[in-house]
């Protein structure tokens, strides 16, 4: 009785745990895109500039059209349309090229920041 309930509790424990896997890369798939190209291609945010708390101003590309968009939490507002090449040659996903570092090499760059050494001490 007592092997049962175990396995019923490391059971239920994976089975959380596969989920919770599970919804966060669905989540990352969905919210992945929001910054890249729509699924119609006809717009996407060249670029993001900070200009206080919770207030930023966009540089959005509509068509072959640009401009400039004040967002804050009063809302969001046209400031102009603006004339340019502002195309900005970026990579396809950021995710993917912050996720293709190795295991190896975020562990030896952690161990030399910890470290201050590049080798092993055996």
């Amino acid at each position: 009785m007592w092997a049962l309930n175990i396995f019923t509790t490391v059971m239920t424990i994976l089975g959380i745990l596969l989920l919770a896997y599970w919804c966060s890369r669905m989540m990352g798939k969905k919210w992945g895109t929001i910054s890249g190209p729509s699924a119609s291609g006809n717009m996407r945010i060249i670029e993001q500039l900070p200009v206080g708390q919770d207030k930023r101003i966009l540089l959005l590309e509509l068509g072959e059209q640009y401009y400039l968009i004040g967002v804050s939490q009063a809302g969001i507002q046209l400031l102009s349309q603006v004339e340019g090449d502002f195309h900005v040659d970026r990579p396809e996903s950021p995710v993917k090229t912050e996720l293709s570092s190795s295991f190896q090499e975020i562990f030896d760059k952690y161990r030399k920041r910890r470290d201050g050494k590049d080798g092993f001490d055996r």
